[in-house]
């Protein structure tokens, strides 16, 4: 029997798989009238899924997602008879549970019976899902009504050198994430600012010292909006009290960006 791991891998590379290649195929669509894709977009996603099915599971007793791991359905449990109701249950069951859950009127979405049952599959799924943790072999409610079980065809090497690489890229994304936040960026800058104009700064001292004019016109020189609470720092420019502010909480040594960068 399979690991559970592979299982659930393969069943979530079929609806990769399957999404890409709606995807495409509905891109391909675009030229045709709009009325088409808006009034039959299920319809069409029901005959690529259909086809997916039918050129997968019907010719090699596989998904694609299964033939990418490595795993099928054992041959002599997938008859005729089961390959139908495998198309019937997957493809079908997904086609009324969308239209029920349409938001637009169709025939199906009136029926409060279905309501119901599309309910009631989602909580024997979801149940389903609970027994395949405890005894990994049916991920899926149609695999289990139809005691669809699956073998591994090779198998599944994850490599030793593949692992440490995962694990020192966590431990490092790990790292990364606890650190970045506690480091003060704005201080950094600050520091950097002067010192890339510290040779300058001499030439602006008499500049520096000129009082501030307020008028229609004036703006915060940090946020560039007109000042709340203006506020100055012995330059000739305005800034909002709480933009000063939390620069000054900041850097204690924050300057005047506007002199920093003459």
């Amino acid at each position: 029997m399979a690991p559970r791991v592979t299982l659930l891998d393969a069943h979530v590379l079929d609806d990769h798989i399957s999404k890409i290649f709606i995807g495409q195929t509905l891109k391909v669509f675009k030229f045709l009238p709009s009325w088409i894709l808006n009034n039959c977009e299920l319809e069409i996603n029901v005959i690529l899924q259909f086809l997916l099915k039918y050129y997968s599971v019907t010719k090699s007793k596989a998904t694609f997602g299964q033939q990418m791991l490595g795993v099928r359905f054992k041959p002599d449990q997938l008859t005729d008879t089961k390959l139908a109701l495998f198309q019937l249950f997957t493809v079908g069951a997904e086609y009324i549970q969308s239209k029920v859950e349409s938001p637009s009127k169709n025939y199906l979405n009136n029926i409060n019976a279905l309501h119901l049952i599309v309910d009631f599959l989602k909580a024997a799924s979801f149940l389903n899902f609970l027994l395949f943790l405890q005894q990994g072999k049916y991920p899926t409610l149609t695999q289990r009504l139809l005691s669809l079980s699956q073998e591994s065809t090779r198998k599944r090497n994850i490599e030793y050198t593949y692992m440490t690489r995962e694990l020192l890229w966590h431990g490092f994304s790990e790292l990364l994430l606890f650190t970045l936040p506690l480091i003060n960026y704005q201080s950094l800058k600050h520091k950097v600012f002067r010192l890339m104009h510290s040779s300058s700064q001499h030439n602006d001292k008499k500049w520096i010292e000129k009082m501030p004019f307020i008028c229609a016109r004036t703006v915060c020189s940090i946020c560039q909006e007109k000042p709340v609470l203006p506020h100055h720092i012995k330059c000739s420019h305005v800034f909002c009290f709480y933009c000063i502010s939390s620069m000054r909480m900041v850097d204690e040594k924050f300057e005047c960006p506007r002199v920093l960068s003459f």
